[in-house]
C-alpha cells in the first residue's frame, strides 16, 4: 500500500497510516465492489425437484427452495408427474395442483411438469401404426426391447402429430398454472428411435424432430418453457443425443444433464459434452440420495457437490442448476443433513470462490449452533467415506436404489463404476483401510460378479462390447479369499467411523439448543452406525 510505504520511509505517524486505512475501508464500503468471482446474472434458473406426493414434506420443501433463493419448481416422477397423462389420475392431479399453488405463493417463479414422450404404444390409436420393419436392430438396454417390437408408430404422418397436440391440450388443460415442461425422450414406453420413418434416417434425426415438434407446440402454442433431459444409459445412446441436439432447430429450448452419465453412482466422471451442446444447460444433481440412503442415513456431501458445480461452472452455456430434493414416499432432504447440499449449491451460485469449510461451518453454525460446530464439522466432513465403504465394495455400487441387493444383475453388468472410463483407465486406488490398487474389471467384477451374470454376454454386450473383447471377465467363480479379506476391511472401516460420527455427534448435543433438532441429528447418524452394521453381516453372508 502506498500508506505503508509512506509510514517505512518515515513521511507519515502511525495515527496518520491508521486514518488512511480507515478511510480507504470506508470508501470500500460505500462502493460495495462484490468479489470477481460472483456472476449474479449467469445462473438463471435455480431449481429444485419433488418427487413425491407426501403433502407435508413437499410444502416443507417449497418453503425451504424459496429461502434458498430456487426461482423454479420441477413436478416429477410417478407419485406426482412422470408422463403428463398421469395428471388424469384424481390424486396425482390434486398433489401437482396443490404444490405448484403453493410454490407459486412462496414467489418461485415457474413450475414445470416432467413428461415422457412417447408413452406406451397401446396409448396411441392403432391407425398410427405400422408393422415393424424386421431389418432394423432394436437391441436396447431395457429387456423389453431386446426381441424387437412389432409395431412402430409413424412418425411421418402429419395426423399422428395433430393427434398428439390435441392429446397434450387436454392433459395441459388440467394443471392450468404451470409454466413449463421438462421433456425424456431415453427410458420412455416407446422409444422415438425405434419408430417408423422414410425421411428421418438416423436415431439422431427422429429425436430432434421429436423435440422440435413438441418445441413448437409447448412453446410456440402454449407459451410454456421446455427443458429437454439428455439421459443417457450408454455411449450408444451418446452418439444419438449428440447428434440430435446439433440438429434441433428450434432456439428457444434449455437442455438439462445429469451431473454423472446413466445414474447417481459416486464413482461415476462428469459428463464430458457439455461444450457441444449449442442450448443453455441446467446441471441436474441428486439431493434426494437415491442410491447413498435418501437422506435416512447422513448424506451431507459438500466437497462432492462443490467439485461437480466447480467443473460445469468453466462452461459458459450452463445457467443453472436443478436438484432433487427427495426420491421415495416420505424421504426428504429438508431437515436432514443432507440440507447442506442444497444449502451449499445456493450459495456457490452467488459466490463460487467459497470454500467446502465456509459452507460447512456456515451451515452447521446457522442450524446447530455455533458452538456445535466443533464436534459436527468432522462427523459431516467424513459422512461420504462411510457411504463409499458401505454402499460401495472396493468401487463398485452395491446398493441398489439404496436397498440391501448384491444380486442385482445390473451390478456387475450395465452399473458398474468402469463402464464410463476409457479402458486405460481402468484401475482404480481403494483406501478406507485397504490401501490397494485395483482394475475396475479384472479384479473387481470379475471377481465379485455371480458367474451367471458374466456367462449373459448377450446382456454384457449391449453396453460393454469392448470388456468382453478384452476378456477382462472370465464366465467362472473368480471370487478368492484375498478379496474377501478385503472386503471385510472396508466394511468393518465404515462401521468404524460410524461410530466415531456418532459419538461427535452425542458430544455436540448439549450445545443444540432445539431437542427435536438434536435428537433428529442423532438417531440420522444412528441410523448410519445399524446401517455400515447391517451391510458388513450381509455381505459376510452372501459372499462368505
Amino acid at each position: 500500500m502506498i500508506g505503508e510505504r509512506l509510514y517505512s520511509q518515515g513521511s507519515i505517524s502511525m495515527r496518520q497510516l491508521l486514518y488512511i486505512g480507515i478511510l480507504m475501508l470506508t470508501v470500500l464500503a460505500c462502493h460495495e465492489i462484490p468479489p470477481a468471482s460472483i456472476e449474479p446474472d449467469r445462473y438463471e434458473m435455480r431449481g429444485w425437484n419433488v418427487l413425491s406426493s407426501h403433502y407435508a414434506n413437499g410444502t416443507r420443501t417449497i418453503d425451504s427452495a424459496a429461502v434458498y433463493g430456487a426461482n423454479y419448481l420441477e413436478l416429477s416422477h410417478y407419485q406426482l408427474c412422470h408422463y403428463l397423462k398421469d395428471l388424469r389420475n384424481d390424486k396425482n392431479r390434486l398433489a401437482v395442483n396443490t404444490l405448484a399453488e403453493k410454490a407459486h405463493d412462496k414467489g418461485i417463479e415457474k413450475v414445470f411438469l416432467w413428461d415422457h414422450a412417447f408413452y406406451e404404444m397401446d396409448y396411441y390409436p392403432d391407425h398410427f401404426k405400422v408393422p415393424a420393419d424386421a431389418t432394423e436392430d432394436f437391441r436396447h438396454h431395457a429387456k423389453h426391447f431386446e426381441g424387437g417390437v412389432n409395431e412402430q408408430l409413424n412418425l411421418d404422418d402429419p395426423d399422428f402429430w395433430q393427434w398428439v397436440y390435441q392429446d397434450y391440450d387436454s392433459l395441459l388443460a388440467l394443471a392450468p398454472d404451470i409454466d413449463g415442461i421438462t421433456l425424456t425422450f431415453i427410458e420412455t414406453g416407446t422409444y422415438v428411435i425405434y419408430q417408423h420413418s422414410e425421411h428421418l434416417k438416423t436415431n439422431g434425426e427422429k429425436i430432434a424432430a421429436l423435440v422440435d415438434s413438441l418445441a413448437g407446440f409447448f412453446i410456440d402454442q402454449k407459451g410454456l418453457d421446455l427443458t429437454i433431459r439428455t439421459f443417457i444409459y450408454n455411449q450408444f445412446e451418446k452418439e444419438a443425443i449428440i447428434e440430435a441436439l446439433q440438429r434441433i432447430q428450434h432456439p428457444g429450448i434449455r437442455v438439462m444433464m445429469k451431473m454423472v452419465p446413466h445414474d447417481w453412482f459416486m464413482t461415476y466422471p462428469y459428463q464430458d459434452f457439455v461444450e457441444e451442446i449449442p442450448f443453455p444447460v441446467i446441471i441436474e444433481y441428486d439431493g434426494g440420495m437415491e442410491y447413498a440412503g435418501e437422506n435416512i442415513i447422513a448424506n451431507p456431501f459438500v466437497p462432492y457437490f462443490r467439485e461437480a458445480f466447480l467443473h460445469y461452472h468453466q462452461f459458459d452455456n450452463v445457467i443453472g442448476y436443478c436438484i432433487r430434493a427427495d426420491r421415495f414416499e416420505e424421504t426428504t432432504a429438508v431437515g436432514t443433513p443432507g440440507e447442506i447440499n442444497f444449502y451449499a449449491l445456493s450459495k456457490l451460485v452467488e459466490d463460487p470462490s467459497l470454500s467446502a469449510d465456509e459452507i460447512t461451518k456456515n451451515f452447521l453454525s446457522k442450524n446447530y449452533g455455533p458452538e456445535s460446530v466443533r464436534w459436527l464439522k468432522p462427523a459431516f466432513d467424513s459422512a461420504w467415506n462411510v457411504i463409499m465403504a458401505s454402499m460401495y465394495t472396493l468401487g463398485l455400487h452395491q446398493a441398489n436404489h439404496s436397498r440391501l441387493n448384491f444380486h442385482r444383475q445390473t451390478i456387475y453388468q450395465t452399473h458398474t463404476t468402469g463402464e464410463w472410463y476409457r479402458p486405460d483407465e481402468q484401475m482404480r486406488f481403494i483406501k478406507h483401510g485397504v490401501n490397494k490398487w485395483f482394475h475396475n474389471y479384472k479384479d473387481i467384477v470379475d471377481g465379485l460378479a455371480f458367474p451367471a451374470h458374466k456367462a449373459d454376454t448377450a446382456a454384457l454386450i449391449r453396453d460393454l462390447a469392448w470388456v468382453v473383447d478384452s476378456n477382462w471377465l472370465v464366465p467362472e467363480e473368480r471370487f478368492t479369499i484375498e478379496l474377501f479379506e478385503d472386503m471385510l476391511t472396508e466394511k468393518q472401516y465404515a462401521i468404524n467411523l460410524a461410530k466415531q460420527n456418532l459419538a461427535l455427534v452425542v458430544e455436540a448435543l448439549p450445545y443444540i439448543k432445539d431437542t427435536k433438532t438434536g435428537q433428529d441429528l442423532f438417531h440420522t447418524f444412528e441410523r448410519n452406525l445399524l446401517f455400515t452394521k447391517e451391510r458388513k453381516a450381509i455381505m459376510q453372508a452372501v459372499f462368505g
